[in-house]
């Protein structure tokens, strides 16, 4: 989108702000090798100093770096559209194309088709226009799997170690059709559809989504 663009919710413009999502994966060599000799180091910290523990224990610390780095080189940086006000967020095609993808063993149903075909589907107005074309969105509610860790906030505990149980949540968001564009009312609840760890699972059809 070209020009000024307005929060839907009347806060005023809003500006493109290019963020680091450390929760969501992209293919990077390098960043993945970084991951894996971290683990290796974590898990076999007498193989590389010795058996002394102070020698572990700054085997570890390097091994926990090495992860920790090769976490940020290989997560997802996108360019979208932000409310400084409220926090909302609006998802361009090529962004939701590039965070609501599938699971990488193909348990899961694509994101980003899903969600598309919901607001196709949608029975519902949003109560906000669209900004770029100026009709009602769609609202619709997508129900979901995730996993939730008790670090799940703290962006500098990667996610591969993590302690994790599966939870069923639901993300409310607005779409127009026409112009291939999502509207998340805060930051939360697009990072929250958009993060790896959470899948739409295969047993989920339009029929359950709640247009409410």
């Amino acid at each position: 989108m070209s020009g000024d663009v307005q929060c839907p919710a009347g806060c005023g413009p809003m500006e493109y702000k290019t963020i680091r999502n450390l929760k969501v994966r992209v293919v990077d060599p390098i960043g993945y090798a970084l991951m894996f000799a971290g683990i290796i180091l974590i898990a076999a910290p007498e193989s590389v100093l010795g058996d002394a523990l102070p020698n572990q224990i700054v085997t570890m610390g390097i091994g926990l770096g090495l992860l920790m780095l090769g976490a940020y080189r290989a997560s997802l940086v996108t360019t979208d559209l932000r409310c400084n006000t409220c926090t909302g967020v609006i998802l361009e095609s090529k962004s939701m194309d590039q965070k609501l993808k599938g699971d990488a063993f193909g348990l899961a149903l694509n994101k980003a088709k899903y969600v598309r075909e919901a607001i196709s589907s949608s029975t519902e107005d949003s109560e906000h226009d669209c900004p770029d074309c100026g009709e009602k969105m769609s609202h619709i509610s997508v129900p979901i799997e995730r996993e939730r860790g008790a670090f799940e906030d703290n962006l500098l505990v990667p996610d591969i170690i993590e302690d994790w149980t599966t939870v069923s949540d639901t993300v409310k968001l607005d779409g127009c059709k026409e112009c291939d564009l999502l509207w998340f009312k805060n930051t939360k609840k697009e990072q929250l559809l958009s993060g790896d760890l959470t899948i739409i699972p295969k047993s989920a059809s339009k029929a359950e989504f709640e247009y409410h």
